[in-house]
């Protein structure tokens, strides 16, 4: 060993975890589960949620994703979970129950952050960044909900874990490759990890030089060659699989070309966060190059700094070339970064405590010190999203009321799949990509003609994210009732004298009631005696009323059926987050 090398830090030592901090740690953890569970129940849906179970959905109905309903997310998740969805059945509550199902993959990830940690430095260190991890906030609350990061970043950590945690051999590239090619099945923002991973797997043995040889070199390449073909085969069998039922094209289109478009967020993302990277690299091989010369060993110094860079760069690379940066992007950064960072976290509180008194009295400062770190992250928990607001009251509302409308087999009109187990008229999923190609003229806004063809008699009242066309097409023929609009709209605004022809059109053919002053009305319909509902086709019509009413309103007649009244007195859309 070089006799300038410093010394490894003291976490890599492997002595015996003091009880108190065996027992702390537990308690964290089990803390962390217990929040984790009460905030599957309380922290509020993400839009992505419910586009996710549909996709999910889509999947035990038969539907091939992307070739009958539009996606664009790769399907390994939602082929994964379908199983679990065709056994829960329709309920308004099912989000709470694939949120639970999120519960084992958050336990593979800390898992794989103790396993590296350990491995690169000591078994306290591998405790310490799994108990402090599962509380991190910018961690904790995405990883509660249920969606396809979920699966990627444990994936992702599995792969990490397989490369570092035992000799480098042709097996294990190849067994990390099949863990990376799954990754891709998973997301396909596994082209940035699997860049900045490599770009970290070729500056390492650089950065911790010294004795590197030929040979050596040539082993690390043809093990590379392994995990590369090991990365192919998921993959591989994920398009044979589309191919055979003639949708390799539509895969092709959700999972990559409609999400390759740029300018989608210019706004929120300057030209000067593109120097992100170029800027940062310098100041990472400084680090990188301090974390392999502090490194008991060469082995472990590459493995220590491919952790580090692998992590950083794909921060970096996030801000310099992502298009569209959200906030999962960073679920799989912050476990990575924990391997390397807690551990340092601990040196420097022990190297503090060192300067207090006996050993007992240093044991407890270090233990208060770290008790310390996780109260302010369970404050930030708490204070940050309350436990006490229940924030998926409104897609329970809306999944209530959909169910209540609407049979198996008919089209709902919503952004991204809130409707879940219905299928959406518009086939694409309003989100910011899509409104970038609706502007741009690469999507037609056919809302309206979707809305007339499949006979949708249920839209989601929420107007801000409908294409514009399509949202004037459904201001004038939809009726609002609650979280919903149903199909119908208001004939005689003004009142009406009895015996008043009173003209009005029908856009989308329905069964539908006359409706005023909040009952169903009588009178003559087209000629004839109107009583009742009464299927009218997409035409014009002519209704005169037998009394005098205030306001008249042609409305769907199932929603009156199933005890739903046209809100007359609150015709505007109604707008969330």
């Amino acid at each position: 060993m070089d006799a300038n090398r410093t010394e490894a830090p003291s976490v890599g030592e492997e002595k015996a975890i003091p009880k108190a901090e065996r027992w702390t740690a537990a308690f964290l953890l089990l803390t962390a589960l217990g929040l984790r569970c009460l905030y599957i129940l309380r922290y509020r849906y993400d839009s992505d949620e419910p586009q996710h179970l549909h996709t999910t959905w889509g999947w035990t109905q038969g539907l091939v994703q992307y070739r009958d309903f539009f996606d664009n997310h790769t399907p390994l998740f939602h082929m994964v979970f379908s199983p679990l969805v065709a056994v829960l059945g329709e309920r308004t509550n099912i989000l709470t129950y694939m949120r639970l199902a999120m519960v084992p993959l958050w336990f593979v990830s800390l898992w794989c952050v103790a396993k590296m940690a350990t491995r690169l430095y000591s078994r306290r260190a591998g405790m310490w960044a799994a108990a402090l991890l599962s509380l991190l906030t910018w961690w904790f609350f995405c990883s509660v909900e249920y969606r396809t990061d979920n699966l990627w970043t444990p994936l992702w950590l599995c792969t990490l874990t397989v490369l570092v945690t035992g000799q480098f051999s042709k097996t294990r590239a190849f067994g990390a490759g099949l863990l990376l090619g799954l990754c891709f099945c998973a997301s396909m923002k596994t082209t940035a990890l699997f860049a900045s991973a490599a770009m970290a797997a070729a500056a390492a043995p650089m950065l911790c030089a010294r004795g590197m040889n030929w040979k050596e070199t040539q082993r690390i390449f043809i093990a590379a060659l392994f995990v590369v073909a090991g990365a192919l085969v998921a993959p591989a069998a994920l398009c044979a699989f589309f191919a055979a039922h003639g949708a390799l094209q539509d895969l092709f289109y959700g999972a990559i070309r409609h999400n390759l478009l740029a300018g989608v967020d210019a706004k929120n993302h300057p030209w000067y966060l593109r120097l992100a990277l170029p800027v940062l690299l310098p100041f990472l091989g400084v680090a990188a190059y301090r974390i392999g010369r502090s490194s008991p060993d060469r082995s472990t110094a590459i493995r220590r700094v491919f952790i580090f860079l692998t992590a950083s760069i794909y921060y970096g690379f996030l801000y310099s070339v992502w298009t569209l940066l959200t906030r999962q992007d960073f679920l799989p950064f912050y476990p990575v970064i924990a391997v390397v960072g807690i551990p340092w976290l601990l040196q420097g509180v022990d190297a503090a405590a060192r300067r207090y008194g006996s050993e007992e009295r240093r044991g407890f400062l270090r233990l208060a010190a770290l008790c310390g770190i996780a109260a302010i992250e369970i404050a930030f928990l708490l204070f940050g999203r309350s436990p006490l607001i229940d924030g998926t009251l409104r897609e329970r509302e809306i999944l209530a009321e959909v169910l209540r409308l609407t049979r198996p087999g008919e089209y709902v009109m919503d952004f991204k799949g809130e409707a879940v187990f219905r299928q959406r008229a518009f086939f694409y999923v309003l989100e910011p990509l899509t409104f970038v190609r609706l502007r741009r003229g690469l999507i037609v806004d056919n809302a309206a003609e979707r809305l007339v063809k499949t006979q949708t008699c249920v839209i989601l009242n929420q107007k801000q994210w409908y294409p514009a066309q399509g949202t004037a097409f459904m201001t004038a023929n939809y009726l609002p009732i609650g979280r919903m609009r149903v199909a119908g709209r208001v004939i005689a605004p003004a009142p009406s004298a009895a015996g008043a022809s009173i003209p009005f059109d029908i856009a989308v053919p329905a069964r539908y009631i006359l409706w005023a002053d909040g009952q169903p009305i009588h009178g003559t319909l087209d000629g004839k005696p109107y009583e009742g509902a009464i299927d009218l086709s997409a035409d014009a019509h002519v209704f005169q009323s037998a009394e005098d009413y205030r306001r008249i309103a042609v409305f769907w007649a199932r929603a009156a059926e199933t005890g739903f009244a046209p809100l007359l007195d609150h015709m505007e859309w109604q707008f969330f987050r």
